[in-house]
């Protein structure tokens, strides 16, 4: 099997451990930044003992330390989104984030865009307007911007492996460390230690953030960050579903059709691109 190939398989497969995240964090009771460092605590674990069993080299630079920066503002921020609004919008304006690869790309390596690149820009912004104002009982605005920027940060932690000195690996361990720094004092604060939620949070960081962002970094280094955040879609249609099966969150009708604008558009360029290579 062909490295990109494998690299495809490797970040389904996180996005596959990436779903459980919806439906984890809606059951914990903690407030988002102590749900987000309880699970780095767990993660961070698991990423170093892949480091170490790979016998990857750590490296600190600027470009790491600030990748670290955008892996932690993307965990805080997908968290909150998911405990301030539904989860379908939170993960469908998260996974916008292949729209900021295009303009990050024309912006910082002078990547001019396609008429196809405009075009997806374009329908992808009308579906999160679908998705934005269809409403839902659990839906805020700040949780719909939040979500959004989620989408931003984690374009650019997909983007770690293009800059100069960057190593995604190192930035994702480092990322989630720094989410725990954050979060330790508010976890102190928490009331809920049960053995129920607590074996929730290590759940949450064992196999959905420390199996996913291992799964999604390793496949990465084999495929193009576009093609890897295009496959990876298939977690908001997975993640909603069980979040409406096993919690009883459901959305509006616009809100699912703009979710399948969003989606279907992105995997439609996905297949596009695909086949003009």
């Amino acid at each position: 099997m062909k490295k990109e190939n494998q690299g495809i398989w490797l970040v389904l497969l996180g996005a596959i451990a990436f779903s459980l995240g919806g439906l984890f964090v809606k059951l914990i009771p903690w407030a988002p930044v102590s749900t987000n460092a309880g699970r780095c605590i767990f993660s961070s674990l698991i990423i170093y003992l892949y480091i170490r069993i790979s016998k990857h080299m750590i490296l600190v630079n600027r470009t790491v330390v600030l990748g670290a920066v955008f892996v932690a503002a993307m965990l805080l921020c997908y968290v909150a989104s998911m405990k301030m609004t539904s989860a379908a919008s939170a993960i469908v304006l998260e996974y916008t984030a292949p729209v900021f690869i295009i303009l990050f790309e024309a912006m910082l390596f002078h990547k001019k865009p396609t008429g196809l690149d405009l075009t997806v820009c374009l329908i992808v912004f009308l579906g999160i307007v679908l998705v934005v104002s269809g409403g839902s009982e659990n839906r805020t605005l700040a949780g719909d911007a939040l979500a959004l920027l989620s989408g931003v940060f984690y374009a650019l932690t997909i983007m770690l492996n293009d800059f100069k000195g960057g190593d995604s690996l190192s930035s994702v361990l480092f990322g989630h460390m720094l989410t725990v720094l954050i979060g330790l004092p508010l976890i102190i604060r928490e009331t809920d230690f049960s053995t129920h939620t607590l074996l929730l949070v290590a759940a949450l960081g064992i196999f959905q953030a420390g199996t996913g962002y291992t799964l999604l970094t390793v496949g990465l280094k084999h495929c193009e960050a576009l093609s890897g955040s295009l496959v990876a879609s298939i977690e908001p249609v997975l993640n909603p579903i069980l979040v409406a099966v096993f919690y009883g969150e459901y959305v509006s009708s616009r809100a699912i059709i703009g979710a399948a604008v969003v989606i279907g558009t992105i995997c439609l360029y996905n297949v596009i691109r695909m086949k003009n290579r």
